[in-house]
């Protein structure tokens, strides 16, 4: 094994902190599994591309699944925060920046987001992080839904059940779209349309 090689970004002489070490493996397993896939990647592929000894490894993380569920809570915290993050304009307007910022971060992480869903079938484990995150964004919108209502401002829609369909809506269309590739018809699709289309079809369904 090579000598470990300090995280991006540390200064020359500077000791990694436990921070940088653990961002570091994250990167380098979010790469591996990228390329490799779940069912392909060790932890020694880990530790190498990262450049820390496999006991480096285990003071953070204690096997494979724990690394790739912390992944995953960091990707999709990312898409949380982002999608969160414009309150000002219309309600539409909302809705299309939302959008956006999921898929652009979804399409940053489409080939570990590809992995996702086939350990959840497996691994109870990773199956209740990815449900606790949906769950983050579905009370987001289900919050949302019954103050539009409460001003009368929403069609008449179930909070708890709109709010779901909704969420997975977008996320099995990012999933099937730029994690497996699959689009019907000879021309591919354009980014922007796409997040068009969706909110389009979001705020219809929701708004009056």
């Amino acid at each position: 094994m090579s000598k470990a090689k300090p995280p991006a970004g540390a200064k020359p002489g500077r000791r990694p902190s436990a921070p940088d070490t653990e961002s570091t493996i994250l990167r380098a397993a979010e790469e591996v599994f990228s390329q490799k896939g779940f069912f392909g990647t060790t932890i020694a592929e880990i530790v190498e591309r990262a450049g820390v000894s496999r006991g480096t490894f285990y003071l953070y993380f204690k096997n494979r699944e724990e690394v790739f569920s912390a992944i995953l809570s960091r990707v999709v915290g990312e898409m949380f925060m982002l999608s969160a993050s414009r309150q000002t304009g219309s309600a539409r307007e909302r809705v299309e920046s939302a959008n956006r910022a999921y898929l652009e971060n979804f399409r940053r992480h489409s080939a570990f987001m590809r992995s996702v869903i086939q350990v959840a079938t497996f691994d109870t484990d990773v199956a209740k992080t990815l449900n606790g995150l949906r769950g983050k964004f579905i009370e987001r919108i289900r919050v949302h839904l019954e103050k539009c209502i409460a001003r009368d401002q929403c069609q008449d829609l179930d909070p708890q059940i709109a709010s779901f369909l909704l969420v997975i809506m977008v996320e099995f269309a990012a999933y099937t779209w730029l994690s497996f590739g699959w689009e019907p018809g000879d021309e591919p699709f354009d980014f922007d349309k796409v997040v068009k289309e969706a909110s389009e079809i979001w705020s219809r369904a929701v708004y009056k």
